[in-house]
């Protein structure tokens, strides 16, 4: 597994990272699903070993992942590495209460709880979780500094939906910033990453398979069930619209033996600004499918033909 930097941070992060959200299982806030169908324990425990086996330093998680769950099993399955291991959690989703809370006593009580269920005395890298750009106060990221010099925390970033967003938390002094950038949803990347690259700020990117969709594994027929967050996010025509790109895929199907997953982690990893791809992982073998894209990055000829093809 290759190690790139994590911007400034001083952090060295495997360039294939283990995303933490489906092991939290299916959750739900305000009875809203949040999470994913299918999770099993000793499963999940089975994958993280595997991961770290297999060369993955990076572990991406989030207190609102499983309402707590996640974060527990990351803690167990890294038992034994959990100093050497570079592991981000996430914060703001309210676990008390439907929405969102940034106040400086939510966060500094959220980061106490999360340590406890990692068994950890800091965190790498704590990332605000989708905050909007009027939440991105110089306050809290006053906080957020104030966090890392009590030692509490390695760096701070933030988790965004939007280039907006972003930029914002760029301009804050965020140290990493984590977006969906992938095949099918190449617009925030291209947004941000000359930013990024120009003030040092890690790339973490998140959802590089689209859900799954760039797995191969659904089509125009897929319906997921209600206990898994994508039945909002896919709701008929947008399975379509899915199934309608993938099926355009083809050539980078064909210029990755038949692995199309393996072409979308190659294709994220081929920008230079990307720290580390997070990829989600519930079971030992989805890892060992996953690590196939941790190769030489795609071909010039295939990148200049994805190049506009969804934007």
């Amino acid at each position: 597994m290759k190690l790139r930097n994590l911007g400034r941070t001083g952090l060295r992060v495997s360039e294939i990272g283990f995303g933490s959200w489906a092991i939290g299982g299916a959750a739900f806030r305000g009875g809203v699903p949040s999470g994913w169908a299918g999770a099993d324990i000793r499963r999940s425990l089975a994958t993280v070993e595997r991961a770290w086996e297999r060369g993955m330093t990076f572990f991406d998680t989030a207190d609102a992942y499983g309402r707590g769950k996640s974060e527990v099993l990351v803690g167990l399955g890294l038992y034994d590495h959990k100093r050497e291991a570079v592991i981000a959690t996430k914060v703001g989703m309210s676990l008390a209460a439907p929405g969102q809370n940034f106040t400086e006593p939510y966060v500094r009580g959220a980061l106490d709880a999360s340590l406890t269920r990692l068994e950890r005395d800091w965190i790498d890298l704590y990332m605000l979780h989708c905050p909007p750009v009027a939440a991105m106060t110089a306050e809290l990221f006053a906080l957020m500094a104030d966090l890392r010099a009590a030692g509490k925390i390695r760096a701070w970033g933030v988790s965004v939906f939007t280039a907006e967003e972003a930029i914002a938390a760029i301009e804050g002094g965020a140290e990493a910033v984590q977006f969906v950038y992938s095949i099918l949803e190449p617009e925030i990347g291209r947004a941000v990453f000359p930013l990024a690259r120009a003030r040092g700020v890690g790339v973490i990117v998140r959802e590089v398979l689209a859900s799954g969709w760039l797995t191969g594994k659904f089509d125009a027929a897929t319906r997921f069930p209600p206990s898994d967050q994508r039945s909002r996010k896919f709701p008929p025509a947008r399975v379509a619209e899915f199934a309608a790109r993938v099926g355009e895929l083809g050539f980078v199907r064909e210029a990755c033996g038949g692995n199309l997953g393996e072409g979308a982690i190659r294709f994220a990893l081929s920008e230079p600004a990307v720290s580390t791809v997070i990829v989600g992982c519930k079971s030992p073998e989805q890892v060992d499918a996953n690590l196939a894209g941790s190769r030489e990055p795609l071909a010039p000829a295939i990148l200049r033909r994805l190049e506009g093809l969804f934007a």
